[in-house]
């Protein structure tokens, strides 16, 4: 250590670099050709097991159980099998003869009843000898009353005749026939009578001075004392009321709130909306409440009442139908409804677009008219689903759409050989049927739910 000197000497520097070789290796692939093979297969298999068990194996306790078959069961085949498989051939028979046969169906119409409405009628009037005629029909809601009213068709300057309405029953004591049950009489003769389409106890008519008449038939003794409301005198200018209409319930809806901003008057749960079409040209909407008394006018439309032309004699009328499952194309305004004259002109109108007139209380909702017919329209019928026009090369007198059956009119005819018929709309043809008689023209026809005719 002694040795050492202080000086270590200078320092040496250099550089260090590490090389060291990587290799990069880089490779592309490309596939020209594709292809894809598949191979399907399907394995079934059946296995068949049966086995025998004799009695004694199932140890049973019960001597009945040791007997096979159990006592009877033949006797019970051979009773019933026979009848099963005659069955089934029929069944197969009609299904095979109703989508493969060429033949068309032909209808069948059983007759269920013949009622004598004339029987035992008090006069019509003094001097006058005619035969009464059934003028109206109408079916109850549920379906088991009939209430028909008759007079004379044809007045030459005012009717002098009492009117009737007979009102018939089904009764199941009577074999399910339908009974006289009640009269409702009136000074002139009943022109239209209309059943509520929910309400089985409200029966609205109009005779021909222009009344309109609502009858609460819940309660027949007190009928005579106050269970009928009245329009007001002169609504239809003391002319005849040709048709009545109740309204649905969106169309109700509707007249009743005009009715609450017109009047400020809050509404009743019961209230419904009767409508009233005369030959004065005017049609009446009507707010009604049997219940509360109310019998009270919501707007009068004067058909075509603003052109200052003579007023139209209204023979018929009906508000469009609306239908949910209607195509979107096809669907069109529901304030729509229709008026026929006697003239033969079609009144095409609108509740909403209605113009008011200036010098009377009145609006006039046409907005088209179509071209005349040259004869008179007796009845106008809007369907639920079939849109359009039919035309027929008969002289039609009434007609009725089948409610199970929307596309199905039952045709009363005038005057011809086979007086009853029905016409499919959709196919546009007359349908074949085998039981419909009439002695006579028909003047009146109704449909219930049932199909009763």
């Amino acid at each position: 250590m002694a040795n050492l000197s202080g000086y270590d000497g200078d320092a040496i520097g250099f550089e260090s670099v590490t090389r060291s070789k990587r290799s990069e290796t880089s490779c592309s692939t490309q596939t020209s050709e594709f292809c894809e093979s598949g191979i399907g297969s399907q394995t079934n298999f059946t296995k068949d097991c049966g086995s025998m068990v004799s009695p004694e194996d199932l140890n049973a306790e019960d001597d009945v159980l040791k007997e096979y078959p159990p006592p009877g069961l033949n006797a019970f085949l051979k009773r019933v099998v026979p009848g099963m498989l005659e069955q089934l051939d029929q069944t197969e028979k009609e299904v095979y003869e109703s989508s493969d046969s060429d033949e068309e169906e032909v209808v069948t119409a059983k007759l269920i009843q013949e009622i004598e409405v004339n029987k035992d009628t008090p006069c019509l009037g003094s001097g006058d000898h005619k035969t009464a005629s059934i003028l109206s029909l109408s079916w109850s809601s549920a379906g088991n009353t009939l209430a028909v009213s008759f007079g004379q068709a044809q007045h030459e300057k005012w009717c002098e005749h009492e009117g009737l309405i007979r009102v018939y029953t089904m009764k199941r004591t009577a074999g399910d026939k339908f009974v006289h049950s009640m009269d409702i009489s009136e000074k002139n003769c009943v022109t239209v009578l209309k059943y509520h389409p929910s309400v089985a106890a409200l029966l609205a008519y109009a005779t021909t001075s222009g009344e309109v008449v609502l009858c609460n038939l819940r309660d027949t003794l007190n009928l005579n004392e106050g269970a009928q409301l009245t329009s007001p005198v002169g609504c239809h200018g003391s002319r005849p009321v040709s048709a009545l209409h109740w309204a649905e319930p969106a169309l109700a809806n509707q007249f009743l709130t005009m009715q609450i901003q017109n009047t400020g008057k809050r509404r009743s749960a019961s209230d419904q909306i009767l409508i009233s079409a005369g030959s004065d040209g005017t049609v009446n909407v009507w707010q009604v409440n049997s219940n509360l008394k109310i019998f009270e006018n919501v707007v009068c439309y004067s058909i075509n009442g603003s052109k200052k032309l003579a007023a139209p004699d209204i023979s018929c009328f009906d508000f469009i139908k609306s239908c949910p499952l209607r195509p979107f194309d096809e669907k069109v305004a529901d304030d729509i409804f229709v008026v026929g004259t006697k003239t033969g002109n079609l009144f095409l109108c609108r509740v909403k677009n209605a113009q008011q007139m200036t010098d009377v209380k009145m609006a006039d909702p046409v907005y088209d008219v179509l071209d005349g017919h040259g004869t008179c329209v007796l009845d106008i019928a809007f369907s639920f689903q079939k849109p359009g026009v039919i035309c027929l090369d008969v002289s039609v007198s009434c007609m009725s759409w089948l409610p199970h059956t929307p596309c199905v009119l039952v045709l009363g005819l005038s005057g011809h050989k086979s007086p009853v018929r029905l016409y499919d709309a959709a196919a546009g043809r007359l349908l074949p049927v085998d039981g419909f008689t009439a002695a006579e023209t028909v003047t009146a026809i109704a449909v219930n739910q049932s199909g009763l005719v």
